[in-house]
């Protein structure tokens, strides 16, 4: 785990894209969604059960280079030149709706990481189309299985229509999610490491 809420949840948690194995069947399970909205400021807080050891969906969660091409996850997603301490840096664009509401979202974010327990990317407001975006995802191993507690917080920083409210975003985000984790728990199937992963 940007359409607003939705599809920025949905397909960044998604974070992550799509492998489909023939005869394997993905088994990733939510335990839980959040969805607190504040006018342009939403809080999506899941924790998600992904069918594969925590190395894996670690380095699935940080296959920026890859996401835009393996699916609907991201319509652009790469990672761009390093910040100037060395932290890596990502760029995404996303597209999506809620209703007759459309929105495309660019963000630059900065990742923050503690190797195979950690991952976060806080957006860098002057050269995204958010006022503050800082999301988490924190793993803990649960034997052969992956507990993932994922965490957006974003004030969009551009009006939405009131008639779209926590309820809806928070049923279009559980629908975005399970596909999302499917994806994931796929990915880290796969066992196809990015090269940051790897050397980190």
């Amino acid at each position: 785990m940007n359409s607003i809420a939705s599809t920025l949840h949905a397909r960044t948690v998604a974070t992550t894209a799509m492998f489909l194995f023939a005869g394997q069947t993905l088994a990733a399970e939510i335990n839980w969604i959040k969805v607190d909205r504040d006018g342009g400021q939403v809080d999506v807080h899941s924790q998600i059960v992904i069918n594969a050891p925590a190395p894996q969906v670690y380095a699935a969660l940080l296959k920026y280079d890859d996401f835009a091409s393996m699916g609907d996850t991201f319509a652009e997603s790469r990672y761009v030149e390093p910040a100037a301490d060395g932290a890596p840096r990502i760029y995404t664009r996303t597209e999506g709706c809620i209703w007759f509401f459309c929105k495309t979202i660019e963000r630059y974010a900065r990742l923050e990481m503690e190797a195979g327990y950690t991952i976060k990317a806080i957006a860098e407001p002057e050269l995204s189309d958010a006022a503050r975006s800082v999301e988490s995802w924190v793993l803990t191993a649960d034997g052969d299985a992956t507990i993932v507690e994922y965490r957006h917080e974003i004030d969009t920083g551009f009006w939405m229509p009131p008639l779209i409210g926590a309820m809806i975003i928070n049923r279009s985000v559980k629908h975005g999610t399970q596909k999302a984790a499917a994806r994931i728990e796929a990915m880290a199937v796969s066992s196809r490491a990015p090269a940051y992963a790897q050397n980190n």
